[in-house]
């Protein structure tokens, strides 16, 4: 605001309505958000959830498949240490099942 007595130049009176009508964008898209996540949050985390716990059940079948192959070419003498060879071969960003 200008100081009492100034009166508003053209520029500024347009950048104040600018600013003013962004300001209401940003203010439609912060309730809009709001909305979003109260009414669609809780679906999605459900939903994450879900393929999460198929993705675990996955790696963890893999994982079981991997070893009982390594354990059958250790009974056939085919390798000295299965385990060490698996984790030498794979890598992978899950944590280890110990």
């Amino acid at each position: 605001m200008p100081p009492s007595g100034q009166q508003l130049t053209d520029r500024e009176a347009a950048l104040l309505t600018e600013y003013e009508l962004i300001r209401n964008e940003v203010k439609k898209m912060g309730s809009l958000i709001a909305e979003i996540n109260e009414e669609e949050l809780d679906a999605l985390t459900h939903s994450m959830r879900s393929v999460e716990q198929k993705l675990a059940l996955v790696y963890t079948v893999f994982r079981s498949s991997i070893y009982a192959h390594l354990t059958q070419q250790d009974v056939g003498g085919q390798t000295q240490d299965g385990l060490s060879v698996y984790s030498e071969q794979f890598q992978t960003n899950c944590p280890p099942f110990d």
